[in-house]
This record gives C-alpha cells, structure tokens and sequence, in this order.
C-alpha cells in the first residue's frame, strides 16, 4: 500500500507532498531519489521515516 508523506525541502523551504511505494520490511530502511517539484531537483528520502538524507531533526 503507497503512503503519503510530506518533506521540506532544503532548497525552498516549501512543504512538499510525495507518495512512496510500500517496500518489503528487509529493505525499508533505505533512501529513494525523489524529484522534488518546489525546485526540480533530487532529494533523498528515507522510505520508513519519510525524511530527508541529512535532516538531523527528529520527527515525532
């Protein structure tokens, strides 16, 4: 099942929303690439917590 997130991206400071496919348990703790539409580039998103490669913020 796909899953809605929202990420803020580095470069605009916008709230942008993306759906990530749902991926096998063994490999959830990975990073995709995600073409970010606030400023056309590429983002890396970690597929279990949704947040950006780097972000050392916590989400709760």
């Amino acid at each position: 099942m796909d899953r809605h997130i929202i990420f803020k991206c580095p470069q605009t400071g916008m709230n942008v929303q993306h759906r990530l496919a749902a991926v096998p348990a063994d490999v959830a703790n990975t990073h995709v690439s995600v073409e970010c539409p606030a400023c056309t580039r590429l983002h890396f998103i970690n597929r279990s917590t949704g947040q950006i490669l780097g972000d050392t913020k916590r989400r709760d």
